[in-house]
């Protein structure tokens, strides 16, 4: 009982979105050492060997049921595992974190608009002023409350990327939804990952073979590696996980605009950054919008997600 609190959708979505935070604080400190292909092999290799052990008993259990449902695993897989995180790797690369943080808040929007495609419905327009409220807040951030930065901002092919990641992750929230609710959550876990792995295993041999890095492994990329692999992987995914099911992509997508908070949290904690009043100001409307999307969402008509008996 003493442990309800914690299973919560709103502490998974914050819990969720912060180690998210971290992961991209430590994921640009990492990629100009290890190939994004690699580090994103890395980070799902080692999720993968981390939760095996205790969820593969349940995987193996279920192998034909999932076997049946192996075109929405793949979709699940390409989207959520493969791609989302290797395209931020890859972007980073080429774009400023101006862009790749402003480009990242729009994944709620998109999120709601994808989720009467996937799953019928209407569209809420009534979440997207809201929205919009917590999107300001991470303009304000990501410019430091300069208006010039904001009508500075160019685009480049790293921008790009950043945008087929966002759609990416947009897909695999509302088809986690779809699907959660009609598989067994750890072995569909397990599965995903494993198909993530597999899907870029390929082309993560292509990427040494042509880029033949020279890695200098370090405590501190070791380090970094196991908390993209086990905290920000298995912990963010797994809680992730179980708040779609629970309440919802629409609701939850809001919550995504804490990343760039806990982000400059991170940077300003670990990397030295200094805490303004800009920092203050876009936290301040970025949880107002967060607020208010769950407020909104919690007031409408719940609907039971696919698979969920009355019982």
């Amino acid at each position: 009982m003493a442990w309800k609190p914690l299973q919560s959708p709103l502490f998974l979505l914050v819990a969720a979105t912060c180690l998210w935070g971290g992961n991209f604080v430590v994921g640009r400190a990492i990629v100009p050492f290890v190939p994004p292909l690699l580090l994103a092999e890395l980070r799902w290799t080692l999720a993968l060997l981390v939760t095996l052990p205790f969820w593969g008993g349940e995987f193996w259990r279920y192998r034909s049921r999932l076997l049946q449902h192996w075109r929405p695993l793949l979709l699940l897989s390409l989207t959520g595992i493969a791609g989302f995180n290797t395209l931020l790797y890859i972007a980073v690369q080429y774009t400023s974190p101006i862009n790749a943080a402003l480009m990242n808040s729009a994944t709620p929007i998109l999120i709601v608009l994808v989720t009467p495609l996937m799953l019928g419905g209407r569209l809420r327009w009534g979440a997207l002023p809201a929205m919009g409220l917590s999107i300001a807040g991470v303009l304000w951030i990501v410019t430091r409350g300069s208006w010039e930065a904001l009508l500075g901002l160019s685009f480049n092919r790293g921008d790009l990327w950043m945008m087929l990641a966002v759609a990416c992750w947009a897909v695999y929230t509302v088809g986690m939804k779809k699907y959660a609710g009609m598989l067994p959550p750890r072995a569909l876990f397990v599965t995903t990952v494993l198909m993530g792995s597999l899907i870029l295993l390929p082309f993560t041999v292509g990427e040494w073979i042509v880029r033949r890095p020279d890695i200098a492994w370090s405590p501190g990329i070791l380090a970094g590696i196991l908390y993209i692999g086990i905290l920000a992987s298995v912990a963010a995914l797994t809680a992730w996980n179980a708040a779609v099911a629970a309440i919802g992509p629409s609701r939850c997508s809001g919550f995504l605009n804490l990343i760039p908070l806990f982000s400059a949290v991170f940077a300003i904690l670990f990397t030295g950054e200094s805490l303004h009043a800009y920092h203050l100001i876009g936290a301040l409307l970025i949880i107002s919008g967060v607020y208010l999307v769950n407020r909104q969402a919690a007031s409408a008509p719940r609907t039971p997600p696919i698979g969920e008996s009355a019982s």
